[in-house]
């Protein structure tokens, strides 16, 4: 398997998703034909180590597949990503878990926000509680959620993925959102499911080491030559990119097929029109080069087998991300403005892009004022977060 065999089967998925789009974003969430798609392209071991029957591949593939699928829905490039993505988490449990998660060969959700309650039993934990923003989960046999845990071996209770089978939960079909509405992300719960101790990860001691629970791993596998969360999130400026390529390129088109009757020409011969296309597709160009670093450096690091960084460094790769997040979400409505009424009918792929990407730039991990506050504070030798 290689880069460019990747980027053709990323082809496929977004030429399937385009023909789904109108009914995902009725039903909040793509067909499990396309989930058929994505798994034929055996996207979920794109990042899987090599010993556990993946591809081991980097994060410029990585990047480009998910590119290539924004440029024909924000939505399904956001289910590939997670798809790729969730294996990585996977790669760091203890290595009894890895093998079972990974011989399934299922597709695994997660949602971090440690609000879990649990129960510890021997052998592991009982799980309890409701999580929102369950990506996908329809589409997935495990879905890692967040809790604190005092895991045995460590010397703190932590913020921790506690990795459950999804026949074990309850989807509560509740998304309904602005935008990225065919992502499926419905909230989950779940009332003391046992797990064990192999499907527990210490997140704490993951950032800290930046190495897998128990040993066992390549080191020279691209997936553990990087830090954790700037590689973990690379695809959201990918989507992000993606997205408003497509709709730079649906612009120009619709610029230069559009009469503006009342002036009595074609808009493209208004210097006005002309000077607004170059000055959207300079920003377009600014957020691609932006995110073209954001890589390199993930890249760098993989290199080098550089871990761990100084929080310095982990913030300004959020800085950036939230960056192009901001930078192309106005594009997208930037250019709803440009084209008026003609491209402001819901379902209209330009007006479907442009909620898509706003709902990209405010994921948790995209804030843009959060971002900037915690790396501005580095830059004065603080913490990246003001309550530490």
């Amino acid at each position: 398997m290689n880069h460019e065999e990747m980027i053709k089967r990323a082809t496929l998925i977004g030429e399937q998703a385009e023909l789904e789009v109108a009914d995902a974003e009725i039903n909040g969430s793509f067909s499990n034909t396309l989930r058929g798609v994505v798994h034929d392209a055996e996207m979920h071991k794109l990042l899987r180590p090599k010993r556990y029957g993946g591809f081991g591949l980097g994060p410029r593939t990585f990047s480009e597949v998910v590119r290539t699928v924004a440029r024909y829905n924000a939505s399904a490039a956001w289910l590939t990503y997670f798809t790729s993505l969730h294996e990585q988490w996977v790669a760091y449990l203890p290595p009894e878990g890895r093998k079972e998660i990974y011989d399934s060969d299922g597709f695994t959700a997660d949602i971090f926000f440690p609000i879990g309650q649990v129960e510890y039993v021997e052998g592991g934990v009982k799980l309890s509680g409701e999580w929102k923003f369950g990506s996908g989960v329809g589409w997935d046999d495990w879905i890692g959620l967040g809790a604190f845990v005092e895991i045995p071996g460590h010397d703190e209770r932590q913020p921790s993925l506690v990795t459950v089978k999804t026949s074990e939960i309850e989807i509560l079909n509740d998304w309904n959102p602005f935008g990225l509405r065919g992502t499926g992300s419905h909230s989950v719960r779940v009332d003391s499911v046992f797990v064990p101790w192999r499907r527990v990860l210490p997140l704490a001691h993951i950032k800290k080491t930046g190495q897998p629970v128990g040993g066992e791993f390549d080191p020279e596998e691209p997936i553990y030559r990087a830090p954790f969360m700037p590689f973990f999130c690379v695809g959201f400026g990918a989507i992000s990119v993606g997205v408003a390529e497509r709709v730079i390129r649906d612009l120009k088109t619709r610029i230069h097929g559009r009469e503006r009757v009342l002036y009595g020409m074609k808009e493209w011969e208004s210097p006005i029109a002309q000077r607004n296309l170059a000055d959207v597709m300079v920003k377009l160009d600014n957020a691609s080069a932006l995110h073209e670093q954001y890589v390199q450096q993930i890249e760098t690091w993989v290199e080098a087998g550089t871990t761990t960084v100084p929080e310095i460094d982990s913030n300004r790769m959020n800085a950036w991300r939230s960056s192009i997040g901001k930078t192309t979400s106005d594009i997208g409505f930037r250019a709803l403005e440009l084209l008026g009424g003609t491209a402001a009918n819901r379902g209209d792929p330009l007006e479907i892009a442009a909620r898509d990407l706003f709902m990209v730039a405010v994921h948790l991990g995209q804030i843009y004022e959060d971002n900037m506050m915690s790396y501005g504070r580095t830059q004065y030798d603080l913490s990246g977060h003001p309550l530490l």
